[in-house]
């Protein structure tokens, strides 16, 4: 019987498959989570063609969403760390082909692409239980077999890594794993997780009903205090004030109102599953109507200093007013949340509006200073204050108050109204009322 060190060392063309396999399943993986940046911010990516083939709901399941939690990153971006540090296993190997140090790096090639194979049956399951096809997955699914095939079959020696390389395998595994996952940590650190109803995107009734009958802990307690708030608030006589702008069926069972402040991060929050829960909610169960109450004393009757934060909120209210009748409306809504952070002017306010929509900056500043840009703000204003409001986003569902929870809203659309359907009375005890949601924006 023949030493590993007396064996044959590996091919070059063994070599160039494992490298091969390896910088495709990290290139690949990219292009997966520059995908997954167009779904977390509410866009369509072409591997979601339908119900069954669509990768934003396997990447928005349950599952990528607990590995998201757990490691800090979304899958995809594990794998582009499994392809560099195969890619870099390979290229140690490689290195020491000439020496009698390869066994060990041909371990440590061995024991990556059984990790490799673990994780395709892990995720494998998973798509299985979202019920959902990524096709992208599938490609890499593939590549890392291509790698495993190459690791066993065409590597020379034992197909199992001998006793006396095991550790060793392991040691260098770990010398290249630990430095790419750390380092792709800071962007992986830096992508949206899939909120409440992102995870639910594309996916059917059934499938609905199943993610309320298990939401996480944290939005199911948000879920129940929204729930309670909302049974215990009186509705409101608000017939005189009518409705400007509405997304979804006027006649759906569900209508939400929301008043928002441009400089109300929670606001920003909110807007984005208002969003999400248009595209999720089954069709003519919800209608979302879009209300402002700038966050000042006097209702933006007097001028605000210039660059102050007043002066932003009340031209933030206005000018999108002032778009309400344009077609691209929900996009400046999208655009000044969007760019929260950077809202330090009202100039800075009219020049982003004046982007989205192609107006003139002039036609805009006259309408926002016109008096009956005034007196819509002045209608929504009147509005909130017969519901006392105290901060933003308020939230109505049905002319009654409730805090701003995806959950719920999505609960009572998929259940049309019941608001004792079989997921909320699963709900755990809701905390006080004063907990009961994530804050204001005063």
């Amino acid at each position: 019987m023949s030493t590993p060190s007396s064996t044959a060392r590996p091919s070059t063309a063994a070599l160039g498959v494992l490298s091969a396999s390896g910088l495709a399943t990290a290139g690949l993986a990219v292009y997966q989570w520059l995908e997954l940046l167009t779904v977390r911010n509410g866009g369509k990516v072409a591997c979601s063609i339908n119900e069954t083939i669509n990768c934003a709901a396997v990447w928005n399941s349950k599952f990528a969403s607990m590995v998201h939690d757990w490691l800090g990153m979304p899958v995809a971006a594990l794998g582009v760390v499994w392809g560099v540090v195969a890619a870099v296993l390979t290229g140690l190997l490689w290195k020491k082909l000439s020496t009698e140090d390869w066994p060990v790096l041909a371990a440590s090639v061995k024991w990556w692409a059984i990790g490799g194979l673990l994780s395709i049956v892990a995720f494998g399951a998973a798509s299985l239980d979202a019920r959902a096809v990524c096709l992208t997955c599938l490609g890499t699914y593939g590549l890392v077999g291509v790698y495993a095939f190459a690791a066993f079959a065409l590597l020379p020696g034992p197909r199992w890594p001998e006793q006396q390389f095991l550790l060793g395998g392991l040691a260098w595994v770990f010398v290249a794993f630990a430095p790419t996952f750390l380092l792709t940590l800071i962007p992986g650190g830096g992508t949206p997780k899939a909120g409440t109803v992102t995870r639910l995107a594309g996916t059917t009734e059934e499938q609905l009903v199943d993610n309320l009958l298990n939401l996480p802990r944290r939005e199911a307690m948000l879920t129940a205090a929204a729930r309670k708030k909302w049974l215990s608030s009186p509705a409101k006589d608000v017939s005189d004030l009518k409705v400007r702008v509405r997304a979804g069926d006027e006649n759906a069972l569900i209508k939400v109102v929301e008043f928002s402040d441009v400089l109300c991060p929670h606001c920003a929050d909110f807007e984005q599953s208002l969003e999400e829960l248009r595209g999720v909610a089954p069709a003519g169960t919800l209608s979302i109507e879009p209300r402002l109450f700038p966050l000042v004393d006097d209702g933006c009757v007097t001028p605000g200093e210039k660059n102050s934060p007043k002066d932003v909120r009340c031209t933030g209210a206005k000018a999108q007013l002032c778009s309400e009748d344009h077609p691209l409306y929900w996009d400046v809504r999208k655009a000044l949340f969007a760019n929260q952070q950077a809202l330090r002017s009202s100039d800075l306010v009219v020049e982003l509006v004046t982007k989205v929509t192609g107006q003139s900056k002039d036609a805009l500043v006259a309408c926002i200073n016109s008096i009956e840009t005034q007196a819509k703000l002045a209608n929504d204003i009147t509005y909130a204050r017969r519901y006392d409001i105290e901060g933003t986003p308020l939230v109505l569902l049905n002319g009654r108050a409730t805090w701003p929870s995806a959950g719920f809203i999505l609960g009572m659309a998929v259940g049309r109204g019941d608001v004792n359907a079989e997921w909320f009375k699963r709900l755990p005890e809701p905390p006080p009322m004063d907990e009961g949601h994530e804050g204001h924006g005063h």
